[in-house]
């Protein structure tokens, strides 16, 4: 798109700490379009699940989604400073690399930076793991959610109610509330935007249009801008009302969910033999803190915690249990 010389361009009025990494630097993205990227990849895959499960495109289509949903996770980890988001795209680089046949000490670079360096290679740079200069952030710019939800959990919902919406049009899903899915996603798309908009103009007029659009969406009048922003944050409260009863977990909490009661956790590898495997599958998982244990007289895996489909190896969820809840010296069981 070219400009005319006298315009500011709102995106490069405030250089982001991303721009210090050359992927992002070279290509500039904006939140917005890293937005689309992530959950069109996102619909994409849940798509081919559903209607061809084992169609030769699912990986591709599952390394499209680690790759953009990735870069998504990286670019807000370095805006808002927030540790889940850096702990998402790790882990969502380090499945890139095993996705693209890399094993751990294929190259001296962790996930992140191969996460980083085929983003760049993806649009024609080839120094995208590359630090600059790093430029400070703004104490404004670190900012925190405003539910008790993490952020890796606000992006899978965004996506997944995404691809759920459009879905459920088909006749194959008569199952599926689509009003609520649009609802939701609207709500969370808002939220991001929203914790990824201080001192970016574009993404600021984002969070005030996806305000209106929810107004819009449950029949009411307009308000103004402000109130259009204030009415989205009212109704992302909902997202933390839903489990009122459930007393969130702590912020801290050890089991790794950032308080929001649920973990991403990788479910399901391909078995290469000679006991390799492949993570190819994850979602999110209740959270059960520090102390989770598995049952040793678990009827599905009994008791090893997987179970071995043809092909490959799936992590059992069924007997998951806190530790008090087991029954003492018999938890621990040979591989």
């Amino acid at each position: 798109m070219h400009q005319h010389p006298g315009m500011a361009h709102p995106m490069h009025a405030v250089l982001y700490p991303e721009h210090a990494i050359t992927a992002y630097g070279s290509e500039r993205p904006s939140i917005i379009r890293l937005l689309l990227e992530a959950q069109w990849a996102h619909y994409q895959l849940t798509y081919a699940l559903e209607h061809d499960p084992d169609s030769d495109v699912a990986l591709a289509l599952r390394r499209q989604k680690f790759l953009h949903l990735g870069a998504l996770c990286d670019v807000l980890a370095l805006r808002t400073q927030d540790a889940a988001f850096y702990e998402s795209a790790r882990d969502l680089g380090e499945l890139l690399r095993q996705t693209d046949g890399l094993a751990l000490d294929d190259q001296p670079h962790n996930g992140l930076d191969h996460l980083r360096t085929q983003y760049g290679l993806l649009h024609g740079h080839h120094r995208g793991a590359v630090h600059g200069a790093a430029p400070s952030a703004p104490d404004e710019r670190r900012c925190r959610l405003p539910i008790h939800r993490s952020g890796p959990w606000l992006l899978h919902q965004m996506c997944d109610t995404y691809a759920w919406a459009t879905l459920g049009h088909s006749p194959r899903f008569p199952h599926v509330d689509v009003a609520d899915e649009k609802r939701r996603h609207l709500i969370t798309r808002g939220l991001v935007l929203t914790w990824a908009a201080p001192a970016d103009g574009a993404t600021h007029a984002a969070v005030t249009i996806a305000g209106h659009a929810l107004r819009t969406f449950d029949g009411q009048p307009a308000l103004d801008d402000p109130g259009a922003r204030a009415y989205l944050l009212d109704a992302s409260r909902e997202l933390d009302d839903q489990d009122e009863d459930d007393d969130p977990h702590p912020q801290d909490c050890a089991g790794g969910c950032g308080g929001d009661g649920e973990i991403l956790a990788v479910l399901t590898w391909e078995h290469h033999g000679d006991s390799i495997y492949t993570a190819v599958h994850q979602e999110p998982v209740a959270c059960l803190g520090d102390s989770a244990t598995h049952a040793p007289d678990c009827a599905t895996c009994g008791g090893h915690g997987y179970t071995y489909p043809p092909g490959y190896r799936e992590l059992c969820l069924d007997g998951r249990v806190l530790e008090e809840d087991s029954t003492p010296s018999t938890t621990t069981q040979d591989d």
